[in-house]
């Protein structure tokens, strides 16, 4: 998820465009939304795409890597960037893709020479039987003036048989590579004995996007999200090789693959259908008792902290009059379950389950804890399961009360879900939970009191203006019923914006190419940009989303997001209810994050040009993980 003369693909590249902002953070004003495909051109397609050199280049005595004459940029990495990003578009047009390398890597294991390991990514592409071979380049020319598309192919195959589809190959290339790079000159495409396309008889070519020895080049395609237009262009290239060429293509392939199957796409198994299948018991029974079990199963499975999500459900009635009741505090997990019944075969589920906060609550669904210390439980009365304890200050979420309104649902920053006396609880609207929580506040490291009233280490407080002096969400005896108290306990640590840090971490990383499990500036996935990131800010994170999930204060809701500032990590639910991807909050409803193919920002206003209606439906909830 990650060009600019003068750049160092190692740093973060966009920092110049990251503004220092509390509120928001900016994004480069001719950003865009990331390519899509129309459609899927490119079902029954099967290639390798090779970025190249690598780690084969760092070998003593090899000098074939190029250097941007200006920028310094490193031609493998140039060459990563595209070839991820064009993976992507290739796949999402359904076509089945095959990389040589993910990481700075070689491919032939050992002590091989150039050509023995440049002969093993062709072999790759003949092991997965590929109708074609791609290998992306930036060169480097004697001529420092030389500026244009070199496309490599050969023309004879290893039996000196002519190869008219890698000809056709590579002037399709050409052209639609032409059409969306920088270039000057326009180069014929090059007939050359390389063993990227003279070493096997699958139609291939070699792309040189441009020489990095030419000033106009090197300054062009280290700008910002440029690997983008080199990525489109062989996209281009490789849907009209496809289009024009298919039935050549596929007769070629039966030719030196006689064993390999035609490509037809797998009929897709959503992640419910599989979920369906592992809490599933006897398949023909359909009862209350045998869908209470699957539920049960279903929180074990899907639910990565169930202390944090409130499923209160249940199946009801028989065959016919199948009804789910209950309540939870996520609509995600609400249509989850009724889609899971449904897989399982309880048609025509009606699903009552209410989504919390209860509409008993009215607008005051927010609050701060006003006593020391209180207990919550798993159910509204007290000595029944403790949960967890609530400290004075901090900020809770309200969900439900109960019938005469003495004990209420609550989240605590925690997040954990439980029940706690009503008393214990300062009731805010929206409006007086922003103002309050937006001031700067105090974390006591060390338990003091005022008179007789404890202040617990952990309870948080609002600064007030003077020195050494705090706000209770209430007035107390102690405090002579004010709220404003006067307290010694030390100098205000001074303010470090780590989020806002974090946040401008994070744009360095805008326009990367998605690369599963990577945690860099050449690949990278949603949560390896989250844990890069805040590993930076001196926080090592759990890898995966599901575990950062657990990470941080509660700040943010299905139903308040108002509470996000940059910095903060969002996460969303999949179809099942899991968490299953995450991003960091810019402010102003934006968030950045790695999903294929790019590390992009997403919205979640409508009216923002950046808005995903889908990110949108899929958002659980916010958190932040340091002050």
């Amino acid at each position: 998820m990650r060009r600019r003369a003068g750049f160092s693909l190692a740093l973060s590249i966009l920092m110049g465009f990251a503004g220092l902002c509390a509120a928001q953070i900016s994004v480069p004003g001719n950003y865009t939304k990331p390519f899509e495909p129309e459609g899927r051109p490119l079902e029954g397609l099967v290639i390798t795409l090779d970025a190249g050199h690598g780690g084969f280049a760092h070998q003593p005595g090899y000098t074939g890597s190029a250097r941007g004459v200006k920028s310094r940029a490193v031609e493998g990495d140039l060459n990563m960037l595209v070839t991820a990003q064009l993976y992507h578009h290739l796949k999402a047009a359904g076509a089945v893709v095959y990389m040589t390398r993910l990481d700075d890597r070689k491919v032939a294991p050992g002590d091989s020479d150039r050509t023995g390991e440049l002969t093993a990514r062709t072999k790759l592409a003949e092991a997965t039987g590929s109708h074609l071979f791609l290998s992306l380049h930036h060169n480097a020319a004697e001529r420092k003036t030389a500026d244009g598309v070199m496309i490599l192919t050969w023309p004879t195959d290893k039996a000196g048989r002519d190869q008219p589809l890698e000809k056709a190959f590579g002037a399709i290339l050409r052209e639609e590579v032409e059409k969306r790079v920088h270039y000057e000159e326009p180069f014929e495409p090059w007939l050359s004995d390389h063993p990227l396309v003279s070493s096997s008889d699958i139609p291939s070519a070699v792309i040189e996007f441009g020489f990095l020895t030419n000033e106009d080049f090197d300054a062009w395609v280290v700008q910002p999200g440029n690997h983008r237009e080199e990525a489109i262009g062989a996209y281009n290239g490789v849907v009209r090789m496809w289009h024009e060429h298919r039935q050549e293509l596929e007769a070629k392939r039966k030719e030196l693959f006689p064993d390999a199957k035609a490509v037809k796409p797998a009929p897709p198994v959503s992640p419910m259908e599989s979920l369906a299948k592992r809490v599933a018991g006897d398949p023909d029974e359909h009862s209350p008792a045998a869908a209470n079990k699957a539920i049960g199963l279903w929180k074990k499975i899907v639910l990565s902290d169930a202390t944090s999500y409130y499923v209160n459900v249940a199946m009801e009635g028989k065959k016919g009059k199948w009804k789910l009741t209950g309540e939870t505090n996520m609509p995600q997990l609400k249509e989850s379950l009724g889609a899971l019944c449904e897989a399982l075969g309880y048609k025509s589920v009606e699903n009552d389950v209410e989504v919390l906060p209860s509409a008993k609550l009215g607008d005051r669904k927010f609050g701060i804890v006003q006593i020391p210390m209180a207990l919550t439980w798993d159910e509204p009365r007290e000595r029944s399961s403790v949960q967890t304890q609530l400290l004075l200050g901090e900020s809770v979420f309200l969900l439900d009360e109960n019938e005469d309104g003495s004990y209420l649902l609550l989240q605590g920053r925690d997040a954990y879900v439980g029940w706690v006396r009503s008393e214990t609880v300062r009731r805010m609207d929206a409006a007086e939970f922003r103002a309050w929580t937006s001031r700067r506040m105090h974390t006591f490291q060390k338990q003091v009191y005022l008179d007789d009233f404890s202040i617990p280490v952990g309870a948080v407080l609002p600064v007030g203006d003077t020195a050494n002096s705090y706000e209770l969400p209430k007035p107390v005896r102690a405090s002579g019923n004010r709220p404003i108290i006067t307290l010694e306990v030390g100098p205000e640590p001074p303010v470090v914006d780590h989020g806002t840090n974090i946040a401008n971490r994070a744009l360095g990383f805008l326009m990367t190419p998605y690369v599963f499990g990577a945690r860099t500036t050449l690949g990278v996935d949603c949560s390896g940009l989250v844990s890069s990131c805040y590993a930076a800010e001196g926080l090592v994170m759990p890898r995966d989303a599901f575990q950062q999930a657990i990470v941080g204060e509660l700040v943010a809701t299905p139903w308040y997001r108002d509470g996000l500032r940059p910095g903060d990590t969002v996460f969303f639910l999949d179809e099942t209810g899991k968490v299953y991807h995450t991003g960091i909050a810019m402010g102003n409803n934006r968030f950045i994050h790695a999903s294929p193919p790019e590390v992009q920002v997403s919205s979640f206003d409508p009216a923002d040009p950046l808005y995903s209606e889908g990110w949108t439906r899929q958002f659980s909830f916010g958190r932040r993980a340091l002050p």
